[in-house]
This record gives C-alpha cells, structure tokens and sequence, in this order.
C-alpha cells in the first residue's frame, strides 16, 4: 500500500541519491531526462533517478507532459517493463493538479506517471514508450475517440552495471541499497519467532530460510504474514525522486531441539550503490525459550503413548484370535497416517513451487502472472465444484477471482495491494485439500 509517510531517515535517503556521504554539501546528480516531442507544443519527459543503475538497484521513472496548457483530458496506456521489476506509484490528487513552471516562458511540465523500478540484469535494457492521448480544449465530442493529439514518447535506454562480486553472496538476485531487521518472540502459550525487515534494497526475493541458521536439531517453517511497500516522495533541485521503502514481517514456526538454543545471527550482504561496496547487515540472534517447543512435549507425547500401546499389544498377543485383528488394525492406521503424512507433504511441496513460479513470473510480466493465477484459480474451482458461480459468494475464492478477472480484462496497471491480496489468497487456497490435489 502507498502512502504519505514523513521524510525517510538520512541513511535512507543517501542510499536513494546513489551516493554513501555528502562531500562539502555537493550532491552528485545521477539523473538523466529525455524529451520527446509529440506535437507543436508538446513533448513527453522522461526523468530517471539513475542513468546508469546496477543490478537490483532502485530508481524511479517520472513521466511528465510538458505543455503551455493543461490539457482537458489525458488517457496513458499501460506499460510493461521486461527484464525490471516494476512497481507503479499512484499519482495523489495534490500531485495531479500541481504544476512545474519552466525557465521557457508559458511552459508547465504536467505529471503522467511514476514508477520505482529494480533491473533484474546487467547489459543495456529499454523503458517502453509512453503512448497518450490529450485532449487539449473542454469541448464535448459524440464520438468517444475524439482526441486532440495522440503522441509516443521514444523508448529509453538504460545501461545496467553488473555488481561487484561479493564475500558472501546470495542464492538469488543481489540486494542493494539498504537494509535492516530484526527476531522477536511474540505470543505467550507458544511464541512465535517474528522475523521483521525493512530497506529500500528489494525485499521481493528474500526468503528467510535461506539465511536462518537453526541449532542441532531444531526445524523451522516460515510464513509470510504481512508486506507494507511505502512511497516517498523527494523533491531535489525541482526533480522529483521516488522510493520505495518495503517491509516485511515472517512468523517462523520451531519445533525440536531444546531450550535454551540459540539461533544465529543473519548476516544480509547488501550492496551501497554510492560507495560500490559490500556491507554485511546483521540481524541479531536469539535464543529458543521452553514455551516454544511445544512441539517437542507433543512428540515426547506421542511417543509415551505409542510405548503404552505397545504394552496393550503385548496383552493382545495372549489371545490368538485378538492377535490378528489388532495387528491387522495397527497396519492399517500405520498405513492411513503415512499416506496422510505423504499426501500433506506432496501438496505443500507442490504449493510451493506453484507460489516460487507466480513469483517469477511477476518479476518480469505481470501479465503472464495474472494469466497463471487465473490458470491455477480455475484448476481449483473445478476441484472445489465451483466453476459455474466464481465472483457470487464471499469466499476467498471468489473475491481472488474477481481481483484477478479486473486486472486481466482492462488496462490499468497491476498495484501492489492488488498483486500481493492475490499471491496471499492463492498460498491459502494452495493449503486447503483441493489446492493441492
């Protein structure tokens, strides 16, 4: 979700600029702006924040309409941005209706569109154009189509540096920017590990059980509970900036070992753009207290119990005839419970490889993603009985599909709240028996 928030922390905001310090008060200008003309009096601006941005670098694309005249009317096609990972900031009222005056006489710059945008590799790669139409008079028109100017801006080159190899590199795409984090226990009955972090690097690729290190024996299992992408705003020398500061929040379930264990620190290597160096962000551990093995009292349970029932067949043996039956009954639990256990497995297995393939698919297209999500949503509504009534009932399902369905048949841009209701809604219809069958 996108908001207003107050001025991001000065470690934040150095990060944004591309630069690690300031040197006596000079801010290096990383910003390249292209001008396309559409018409006699007018063109499309283009501004990156980052000419040259590495891999996995955040920078922010504004389009503007430079005009001598607000225009009546403005309609902007959707934009794909392949090989980026893209997030389109909405544009508020206050941004829409504030101008920009230019040096030229009787020439405003009107805002477009903004977006914060990651490159997902290294070479020379190209921002789409922006197609528009205007309308530049209040005039009604019968015909719908009735447009004043129709205009393409030019499609924008981004050279994309490739990131210095580091000590300790990820499994997946570098993080670079900034970063932070922190483990908690929360709840009283059976604490639950709460891993939080927060950064302008992108946290879309950052899967906490490839970095956790659990103790000898200890198991975890880690859930994603909440994702809150916040925009900002900075206004510099009368170019606009956006970043894109994203949190996450995981409730990581621990089950074996013993108390009093304790879980390593994570050690995130993040790339610093401006000083072209790796620094190793260190997330503190924490150690494992009694209540939250409860799991393993439930297993020392389990196991008392199966030593009774042990005792209780050993009775059964002394009569022949009772002997065939309770052990026939025991192979037939033992039976139903390992293929309960291997069906559970097969479907997490399969939920979380049919998520890791959303995921990669809406890094690149957010089409191709919700052309998948409807794919799985209607596998699942076939399973369920459901597939002559999706979008009536107030079901997970339903409204699942009725987002999906919006985004697919018209041409606004996938927002962020939206694509992370669907991927949310989709992990939980994964977990119910007709998900993963």
């Amino acid at each position: 979700m996108h908001s207003a928030v107050p001025i991001l922390p000065g470690w934040i905001f150095l990060v944004l600029l591309g630069q690690a310090a300031r040197v006596q008060g000079v801010t290096p200008d990383l910003s390249r702006t292209f001008v396309s003309k559409i018409a006699a009096d007018m063109a499309i601006v283009t501004e990156l924040s980052v000419g040259d941005p590495f891999v996995g670098q955040q920078f922010s694309i504004v389009y503007r309409l430079r005009a001598q005249r607000a225009p009546s009317a403005v309609d902007i096609d959707p934009q794909q941005y392949p090989g980026f990972w893209a997030e389109l900031v909405p544009i508020s009222q206050e941004s829409v209706s504030a101008t920009r005056p230019l040096s030229e006489p009787g020439v405003v710059d009107y805002l477009l569109r903004q977006v914060v945008a990651f490159p997902l590799m290294e070479g020379t790669l190209r921002l789409p154009p922006l197609s528009l139409k205007i309308k530049t008079s209040a005039r009604v028109s019968a015909q719908r189509d009735d447009w004043d100017v129709a205009g393409v801006s030019s499609p924008v080159a981004v050279p994309v540096s490739p990131i210095p190899p580091g000590t300790r590199p990820g499994p997946n795409l570098p993080f670079v920017g900034s970063a932070e984090g922190s483990m908690s226990w929360e709840g009283e009955a059976q604490p639950v590990l709460v891993l939080e972090i927060q950064g302008t690097a992108n946290l879309a690729w950052f899967r906490p059980l490839e970095w956790l290190r659990p103790p000898e024996g200890v198991r975890l299992h880690a859930r994603l509970a909440s994702i809150d992408n916040t925009a900002q705003t900075i206004e510099v020398e009368g170019k606009r900036r956006l970043s894109l500061l994203q949190r996450q929040r995981w409730a990581i379930s621990v089950s074996g070992g013993h108390p009093g264990q304790h879980i390593d620190d994570v050690l995130l290597p993040v790339f610093e753009p401006g000083s072209k160096v790796w620094n190793d962000v260190r997330i503190e551990g924490i150690n494992i207290p009694e209540t939250a093995l409860s799991a393993r009292g439930m297993e020392a349970g389990a196991a008392k119990a199966a030593s009774g029932a042990e005792t209780r067949l050993r009775l059964l043996l002394a009569s022949r005839a009772r002997l065939v039956i309770g052990l026939a009954g025991i192979a037939a639990g033992l039976a139903l419970l390992a293929w309960l256990r291997t069906k559970r497995l097969r479907r997490s297995q399969r939920a979380e490889e049919t998520l890791a393939t959303l995921e990669k698919k809406l890094r690149t297209s957010p089409r191709a993603f919700l052309d998948s999500a409807h794919k799985l949503l209607e596998q699942y509504a076939e399973k369920a009985g459901r597939t002559h009534n999706l979008g009536v009932e107030d079901a997970l399902l339903d409204r699942c599909w009725t987002t999906v369905q919006r985004y697919r048949f018209n041409r606004e841009p996938l927002p962020a709240n939206a694509r992370d209701d669907i991927l949310t809604s989709i992990a939980l219809l994964m977990r119910e028996p007709h998900g993963g069958e």
